[in-house]
C-alpha cells in the first residue's frame, strides 16, 4: 500500500533532516482529493490519492529530494491550471518522437506534483503516447525533450523512492537530500 510506503519515506526523511520533515503538509482530507479530480477531471490513481492522504505537498519551496520540492493540492491546481492557460492553443512538436509521451508542449492530463524553479517537474501522466503506460511518471522540462519516464506508475515510483532510502543510497550535503544514483534529480 502506497500510504505505508510514503508514512516510511516521510520517517526517513525526518530522520535525514527536521528542517526538512517541518515543511511538508498534513494529510489532505478526502474532499481536498476530490475537488483536485473535479477540478482536473482526472481520476487519480489510487497509489497518487494514497501519496496525497498522506502528505499534501510541501508549504516551503525547501527540496524534498534533490532539488525538487512536492506541490500541495493548491500548487498542484495552480501549476496545471497555468500550464493549460500557457499552451492550450499548442499542437504536437514535431522535435518529440512519439513513443511513451505524447509529442505535444503540454497535454491536459498532465498532473504536475514536483516543481524546481519552474524548470523542471515530475509528472503523472494520464495521457500517455503510444507506447506509454497511464499513470507512468517523467520528467518535463519545458522546451526539452522530455522522454525521461522515470517510473511506470506512482506506485513504483514510491517504492523506489523507499528502497533508495532503506539502502542507504543517499546522501545529504548542503541541505540537500539526493540519492546517489541521482533518481529523478
Amino acid at each position: 500500500m502506497t500510504k505505508d510506503v510514503w508514512t516510511n519515506i516521510l520517517q526517513q526523511v525526518r530522520t535525514i533532516s527536521n528542517p526538512i520533515f517541518a515543511t511538508v503538509n498534513p494529510p489532505a482530507a478526502e474532499e481536498e482529493i476530490h475537488r483536485l479530480e473535479r477540478t482536473l477531471q482526472v481520476a487519480l490513481p489510487t497509489a497518487f490519492r494514497d501519496y496525497l492522504s498522506t502528505m499534501n505537498g510541501q508549504h516551503d519551496q525547501v527540496p524534498f529530494i534533490g532539488y525538487n520540492y512536492f506541490l500541495s493540492i493548491p500548487d498542484i491546481i495552480g501549476t496545471w491550471s497555468m500550464m493549460n492557460q500557457l499552451f492550450e492553443d499548442e499542437e504536437q512538436v514535431d522535435w518529440v518522437n512519439e513513443d511513451r509521451i505524447k509529442p505535444v508542449i503540454w497535454s491536459n492530463k498532465w498532473i504536475p506534483f514536483t516543481d524546481f524553479e519552474a524548470s523542471s517537474r515530475l509528472i503523472l501522466d494520464l495521457d500517455p503516447g503510444k507506447n506509454g503506460i497511464p499513470g507512468q511518471i517523467f520528467k518535463y522540462m519545458p522546451g526539452m525533450s522530455y522522454q525521461d519516464v522515470i517510473a511506470n506508475s506512482f506506485e513504483e515510483f514510491s517504492n523506489e523512492m523507499l528502497k533508495r532510502f532503506q539502502a542507504n543510497q543517499f546522501s545529504f550535503v548542503d541541505d540537500v537530500i539526493a540519492f546517489d544514483d541521482l533518481y529523478f534529480v
